[in-house]
């Protein structure tokens, strides 16, 4: 069924083609005559009697009204004497018309090679296959990749809400502007990762290292920080929100501007063990806490 199907798409796609070509070359031809000087005879166009022409003009005596003439022009027209690139053109058309089943088939294939690499630690195609995807626009909203090398990925702006990267290694990846809302990211390595203006918000980034990753305008809002690495990250600009803060580590963060708002278990010596700790934005009992007020 599926094969009648795609032959029922092809003929019509041929047919599609075709009257496209046909109507074109119609065009041109009309235009062609269009132009032609008034009081010329059949065949002395200005613009096409430096041409070959097939056969020789109708003597004018020959000419006994407009349907003769039409007849006339159109045996003896530039435009005929293209045909043989009639093909060339039907060929063009296909190609145009054909393009979207050519991406959906290299999707397909992508997310067969993604497949196929499930419980495997190490697998290139896989890194290309996201990486194409996602050049596509594609979601990959729910994807599995818990314990997959990813080293050096290059996600930047994908959607991976609900992805589970749990013990993932994603080392020296671009994961910038990305959507990681309610993933699981706990164990997983983002050790000089850029995560610049990335969502993480509600996320379970439990045990993660993010050790000197660019967490640049970061929503961590909601997210499980729990024994969380943060040493030399760059948290600039970042945004706490309820978040536990039990085992945090933040020693030579840069927290210069983050917010900390509805946060528990931040104790004075773990904000103070951040690089520019005075200049980040707290609530109302943090700033008494740290004696800010």
């Amino acid at each position: 069924m599926a094969s009648l199907k795609n032959v029922q798409k092809g003929i019509s796609r041929v047919l599609t083609a075709t009257v496209l070509t046909f109507g074109l070359m119609l065009i041109m031809f009309l235009f062609e005559t269009l132009i032609a000087h008034e009081g010329l005879e059949c065949g002395q166009h200005p613009i096409r009697h430096h041409h070959k022409r097939r056969s020789d003009p109708k003597p004018r005596e020959e000419i006994k009204g407009p349907k003769d003439w039409f007849f006339c022009e159109l045996e003896n027209s530039v435009m005929l004497d293209a045909l043989d690139g009639f093909a060339i053109i039907v060929a063009l058309f296909l190609f145009l018309l054909e393009t979207p089943d050519r991406t959906q088939q290299a999707q397909y294939e992508a997310w067969q090679v993604v497949d196929a690499a499930h419980g495997l630690k190490t697998s290139y195609a896989r890194i290309q296959a996201l990486q194409d995807l996602n050049g596509d626009n594609v979601t990959m909203k729910g994807l599995f990749a818990s314990g997959a090398d990813l080293r050096n990925i290059d996600l930047h702006g994908a959607d991976l809400s609900n992805a589970d990267f749990q013990d993932a290694d994603l080392r020296g990846a671009n994961l910038s502007n990305t959507n990681l809302s309610n993933a699981n990211l706990a164990n997983a390595d983002f050790s000089n990762v850029n995560l610049a203006n990335a969502r993480l918000s509600g996320s379970d980034l439990s045990e993660a290292n993010f050790v000197e990753a660019n967490l640049n305008n970061v929503d961590f809002v909601g997210a499980i920080i729990t024994d969380t690495n943060f040493v030399r990250a760059n948290l600039e600009r970042a945004y706490f929100g309820d978040n536990n803060f039990i085992k945090t580590n933040l020693k030579d963060a840069n927290i210069k501007k983050t917010k900390f708002f509805g946060v528990e278990n931040l104790s004075s010596a773990q904000i103070q063990s951040a690089s520019h700790w005075k200049e980040a934005i707290y609530d109302a009992t943090l700033t008494n806490q740290l004696g800010l007020g």
